[in-house]
């Protein structure tokens, strides 16, 4: 869209799509320190120790779409959120993202959406494929937003039974439609 602004991405690595290159391409890439401490802010995390990823970027078996197979690794440090203590996490895993040239296909009528249909390929960007952000956006959901310490247990919990509290009047409207 024309006049849209996107932010830099922290950890950018550009691959130049070319179809008509007959073998695939493959990159190793390594997050720099910088690289890893955005991220390690975008993420809300301590500490990004160390980001690497082995990507193959090849043509799909399905026609005019290129495919990007990708496996990676890292090492986070998080806080626990019971007792605040650093966890040292190694994350890894694999994903396929499939990119597909942009074309006009507009078609009128009714939308159907198959929640078990796979989904449609990423228009491929100008420029080309950003592995360093596809490999970002998997990290991110890879991340546990509520880390806790092996064996850590909230203790000594009880609620508050008095009725200053917020929701005071809600129980008693509990306790009336009863």
């Amino acid at each position: 869209m024309e006049g849209t602004h996107r932010p830099a991405a922290e950890f950018s690595r550009i691959i130049t799509v070319d179809p008509s290159q007959a073998g695939p391409i493959h990159l190793q890439v390594v997050a720099s320190k910088e690289e890893c401490g955005a991220l390690s802010q975008r993420f809300g995390v301590e500490n990004i120790e160390n980001l690497e990823a082995d990507c193959r970027l090849m043509l799909s078996t399905t026609p005019n779409q290129i495919r990007l197979e990708t496996k990676y690794f890292a090492d986070v440090t998080q806080l626990c959120v019971i007792t605040l203590e650093p966890l040292n996490v190694h994350i890894s895993g694999k994903f396929t993202r499939h990119y597909a040239a942009a074309t006009i296909n507009e078609e009128e009528g009714e939308v159907v959406i198959d929640p078990y249909a796979d989904d449609p390929p990423e228009v491929i960007p100008e420029g080309g494929i950003d592995a360093g952000e596809a490999i970002a956006q998997e990290l991110g959901l890879e991340i546990d937003p509520f880390p806790r310490a092996p064996g850590a247990k909230f203790t000594d919990h009880q609620e508050d039974s008095s009725a200053d509290h917020p929701f005071a009047e809600l129980k008693i409207l509990e306790i009336k439609n009863k």
